[in-house]
C-alpha cells in the first residue's frame, strides 16, 4: 500500500470511529434519559394506585371522601412538623378545595392544602380588606393564613415566650416568612368541618374550649396565660393575644357599624374552630386570652360561645394607669391608652357624655377614659352573665386565686399538686424579660406605683377611672358575698 493510500485508509478509518462513537453515546443518553422518564412514571402512577386503593378502592363521591381518600393515612399519627413544608412553595391564593380533588394541579398545592386539613399547619392571621363582607350567616373576601406553629417551646417555658407573636416568631412564621400559605378562609374552614365530621381516625381533634381571659391591661393577664399552660402543659393549648380573634372580635367595629354582632360572631366561631384543631395526640384543652381592647366587644365573643366561662381582670386605677404610661413622656402620646382617643367611638361616646371637651383633655386623662370603657364594657356584661362572667381584681396573691378559684371552679380544670407547684413557679418568673435577665424574678411593683404617680396621673384616675372601678369592686364582693 502506498504511503498517499496507507493515509487515506487511516483518515477514513478514523473518521468512521468518531462516528461509531457518536452514535454509542447518543444511543447510551438516550436509554438514560428513557430509563429517568420510566422511573419517574412509575413513581407517580404507584402513589395514584395507592391514593385510589384507599378504602378498599371503592367508588367515593363528595369533596370530603375525595379528600380523605388522598389524605391517605395521614392523619393517623402526629407527625414531626419541624420542618412541614421543606421547599414545598406556593404563591398567591391557595384553591384549597381544587388542590385535593383536581390530581392535574401542582403536587406542591395539593400537599399544602393536606397539612391543613390534618392541622399540621395553623392558623396565624386573617385578613379582611375592602373587597371582604361579612353578613349574619355567612362571609367571603377573608384571606386565612396558616404556618406550622411549634407549641412545644411555649409548653417547655411559659415565660420565655408569653405572647403569641412570641410563638410565631420563633416558628419562622412572621411577616414576609415564606412559610406562610394563604386561603380563603370560608372555604378552609367548610372543608375543615366537612372533613372533621367524616373522619374516624383519632387526629386531627377539636381541643375543649374552657376558658377565656378579658382583662383591662397590665393586671396580670400574663401571669394568667402562663399559668394556665403550666397546669398541664402536654394537655393544654393557650394562645396569648392572638392575631386571628382579635380581627374577628373587632371586624364589625365597636358599635356594630360594619356589620351585625351575629356576624361578628359567626366569623370568631370559624376563627376559634381552626385554632382548635389540633393533630397532638395529647392536647385537649383550649384556653384564650384576648387583647384588652377585645372587651369593647364582648358581645361578640358572648354570642359564639354563649356556654364558655370567662374572666375579667381589673387593677387599681391608678396602679394601671402607671403601668400604661411607664415610658417616656415625650412619647407618651403614643401610649396604647392614649391612641384609642382616635380610634375608639366608646372612647368618644364617653367623652360626649362627659362635662369635657375632647380639645381640653389631657393625655393622663384620655389613658383613664380609656381604661374607663374597658371597665364600663366588662360591667355590662357581667351583671347579665349569670354566673359564667368572673371579675377578679390583681393582687399580689394573684396566682393563688387562679389555682384555689377560676381554674378549679369556673374553668373546670384539674389542678393538682403537681400542677399547683408548676404554677408557683412560673409565677415568679417576670415574663416581659423573654430571656433578657437569666432569672427574671417577679416583683410586686404597686407600692412604688403609687408613691411616684403625678397629680395628673392621680387627678385622672379619680375623675374618670375610679367610678367604673368601684362599681367593679361592688359587682366582685357582691360575687363573693353569694358564693359563701
Amino acid at each position: 500500500m502506498t504511503k498517499m493510500r496507507r493515509k487515506i485508509y487511516l483518515s477514513g478509518r478514523s473518521h468512521q470511529q468518531k462516528i461509531k462513537q457518536s452514535i454509542l453515546t447518543g444511543v447510551s443518553m438516550s436509554c438514560c434519559l428513557l430509563l429517568f422518564l420510566y422511573i419517574v412514571t412509575a413513581i407517580f402512577s404507584t402513589s395514584s394506585t395507592l391514593d385510589d386503593s384507599i378504602n378498599g378502592g371503592e367508588a367515593e363521591v363528595g369533596v370530603v371522601k375525595t379528600i380523605k381518600k388522598r389524605l391517605g393515612q395521614q392523619v393517623n399519627k402526629q407527625k414531626d412538623t419541624s420542618d412541614t413544608l421543606g421547599n414545598i412553595k406556593f404563591k398567591g391564593i391557595l384553591p384549597m378545595q381544587r388542590s385535593l380533588t383536581d390530581t392535574s394541579i401542582n403536587p406542591d398545592a395539593t400537599k399544602l392544602a393536606r397539612l391543613i386539613l390534618d392541622a399540621s399547619l395553623h392558623l396565624i392571621n386573617i385578613q379582611i380588606n375592602n373587597h371582604s363582607s361579612i353578613k349574619d350567616d355567612t362571609y367571603k373576601g377573608i384571606i386565612a393564613e396558616f404556618c406550622t406553629l411549634n407549641f412545644q417551646l411555649q409548653k417547655d417555658d411559659p415565660p420565655e415566650l408569653p405572647m403569641f407573636r412570641d410563638v410565631v416568631d420563633k416558628s419562622h412564621c412572621g411577616k414576609g416568612s415564606n412559610h406562610i400559605v394563604k386561603v380563603d378562609l370560608k372555604e378552609a374552614v367548610d372543608l375543615a368541618r366537612e372533613f372533621d365530621e367524616s373522619n374516624t381516625d383519632n387526629l386531627p381533634t377539636i381541643l375543649d374550649l374552657k376558658g377565656v381571659v378579658f382583662h383591662e391591661s397590665r393586671c396580670g393577664s400574663t401571669l394568667a396565660a402562663n399559668s394556665m399552660m403550666a397546669l398541664n402543659p402536654s394537655k393544654h393549648r393557650v394562645y396569648s393575644e392572638s392575631s386571628p380573634p382579635v380581627i374577628a372580635l373587632r371586624a364589625c367595629g365597636e358599635d356594630y357599624s360594619n356589620c351585625s354582632v351575629e356576624g361578628s360572631a359567626n366569623l370568631l366561631k370559624d376563627v376559634i374552630y381552626l385554632m382548635g384543631r389540633s393533630n397532638d395526640p395529647n392536647e385537649e384543652n383550649l384556653y384564650f386570652k384576648f387583647q384588652s381592647a377585645t372587651t369593647r366587644t364582648m358581645g361578640t365573643f358572648r354570642a359564639a360561645f354563649p356556654t364558655t366561662p370567662w374572666i375579667f381582670l381589673y387593677r387599681e386605677p391608678i396602679e394601671v394607669i402607671m403601668s400604661q404610661l411607664d415610658i417616656p413622656s415625650k412619647h407618651i402620646a403614643q401610649a396604647n391608652c392614649v391612641r384609642s382617643k382616635d380610634l375608639s367611638p366608646m372612647v368618644k361616646q364617653f367623652i360626649k357624655k362627659s362635662e369635657y371637651s375632647y380639645h381640653d383633655l389631657l393625655n393622663e386623662e384620655f389613658c383613664a377614659i380609656h381604661l374607663a370603657t374597658l371597665c364600663e364594657s366588662a360591667l355590662h356584661h357581667l351583671e347579665d352573665a349569670d354566673g359564667l362572667g368572673m371579675a377578679v381584681k390583681y393582687s399580689p396573691d394573684l396566682v393563688h386565686e387562679f389555682l384555689d378559684t377560676i381554674f378549679p371552679i369556673h374553668f373546670h380544670t384539674v389542678v393538682d399538686s403537681a400542677a399547683r407547684e408548676r404554677v408557683l413557679q412560673i409565677s415568679g418568673t417576670y415574663s416581659k424579660n423573654r430571656g433578657k435577665q437569666a432569672a427574671g424574678e417577679f416583683k410586686n411593683d404597686s407600692e412604688e406605683k403609687l408613691s411616684k404617680a403625678s397629680d395628673e396621673i392621680k387627678n385622672a384616675a379619680a375623675d374618670f377611672l375610679t367610678p367604673s372601678f368601684e362599681k367593679l369592686e361592688e359587682f366582685r364582693e357582691g360575687g363573693e358575698d353569694d358564693a359563701l
